[in-house]
């Protein structure tokens, strides 16, 4: 088989302790079908429950696995620590919730050398209800709106050409409670003219807990940092 370049699977968690152990385990077992050279990054987001305890015993039953201690700040914050603490030549970006596997993005592989950005997009969800589906292409719009992405999916898997990603030094949404961040890299990449590239995922329904990027508040952050990233991209501020 194919070995493709080096890669860091970012992980970030907030309180899943029913998940963490076995999407580590699960990447730990997929990732060498694929790649020689690679690491799996959990960044703890202040969890109250057992996803600290249960992410250090991991780190010290392999040595592909780090973990890095946050006080929670939030889905972006998480997000951003993985990135700029990934030390392979690409990071991805693999949910605590187990909602796509690393064998779930196989198809994007072969994109990674040709690409500074391979977007996954998912196939059908079936445990979307209509408030969710609604959210999913309201946002979609958004982004054709205000930055003219006009990609299918931008929730859904993503592998980021590292040194790429971490020359954005501050992501503005890195603060915010929303869910922005996957965008707002995409909508910089493409000022930038980077190349950007699509390829078939899968998705999976959460097995435990609940979903977090559904909620009010988390919507409304997300859609209030839209405005502002168009805002400071428009005027290059």
């Amino acid at each position: 088989m194919v070995k493709y370049p080096s890669i860091t699977i970012a992980i970030p968690a907030f309180n899943e302790e029913e998940n963490i152990e076995w999407v580590v385990k699960s990447c730990l077992e997929d990732l060498p079908k694929y790649f020689n050279n690679y690491e799996v990054l959990i960044v703890d987001d202040g969890s109250h429950d057992k996803t600290k305890e249960i992410s250090d015993n991991l780190s010290k039953q392999s040595r592909f696995v780090r973990v890095i201690h946050q006080p929670n700040g939030g889905y972006s914050k998480a997000m951003s620590t993985g990135i700029f603490n990934a030390s392979k030549e690409f990071v991805a970006y693999v949910p605590a919730d187990g909602q796509y596997y690393v064998r779930d993005m196989n198809k994007m592989f072969p994109f990674m050398e040709s690409s500074d950005v391979v977007l996954g997009f998912r196939g059908i969800r079936k445990d979307y209800n209509i408030y969710r589906k609604i959210l999913s292409y309201g946002y979609l719009a958004l982004l054709w709106i205000l930055f003219g992405i006009t990609v299918k999916d931008l929730n859904g898997p993503t592998i980021w050409r590292t040194k790429e990603v971490k020359k954005l030094k501050r992501i503005y949404s890195i603060n915010s409670k929303g869910v922005f961040i996957l965008a707002e890299i995409v909508a910089r990449f493409k000022k930038r003219k980077l190349r950007i590239s699509e390829a078939s995922s899968i998705y999976r329904s959460r097995r435990a807990g609940s979903v977090k990027n559904t909620k009010f508040r988390v919507v409304k952050d997300t859609w209030i940092d839209a405005f502002k990233v168009w805002q400071r991209l428009l005027f290059n501020c």
